[in-house]
This record gives structure tokens, C-alpha cells and sequence, in this order.
């Protein structure tokens, strides 16, 4: 997607969300790993996302190998290298 999130062409950007029931549970952190190990798959060397910086999805964002690289005030730009080093 070409939103606030995306910083290049050939850089995936994405976003996913749950169902409040559905949060806490590993479920979004499971469909974020499989996420990026099929852009992985395919070839792509990194992968970025835009967030509120209140929303309580930055943890999990970092936990899965996004840093921040740009931020305004009310969010963080993350991106995730998928190379391997």
C-alpha cells in the first residue's frame, strides 16, 4: 500500500489488525512472522508499517524485528529488515 508507512517502491507496506477478542493471545504475532517469512520467500529485503504511537502494537512490532526510522507526532514509520545478516 502507498500509505503513510510506505518509504519505497520495492518496500511492502502493510498493516493488520484483529478483533479485540481475538488480542493478546500471540495470534497477531504468529500472523506477523508469517507474514514477513512470505514476503521473505519472495524475495523482498525489507517490509514497513505506519502506528499510532498509543497503539499497544509497537511491542509487538519490535519483538518481530521492526525498528522506528521516521516519526511524526502521533506516529512511528517501522521497518523490518529481512535480509540475512
Amino acid at each position: 500500500m502507498k500509505d503513510y508507512g510506505h518509504i519505497a517502491e520495492g518496500v511492502p507496506s502493510f498493516a493488520i489488525s484483529l478483533y479485540k477478542e481475538y488480542r493478546s493471545h500471540g495470534i497477531g504475532t504468529e500472523l506477523m512472522k508469517a507474514m514477513l517469512a512470505e514476503l521473505k520467500s519472495r524475495g523482498y529485503e525489507k517490509a514497513s508499517l505506519a502506528v499510532q504511537k498509543a497503539n499497544y502494537a509497537v511491542n509487538m512490532y519490535r519483538k518481530t524485528g521492526f525498528f522506528v526510522v521516521d516519526e511524526n507526532d502521533e506516529e512511528y514509520i517501522m521497518v523490518c529488515e529481512l535480509t540475512d545478516k
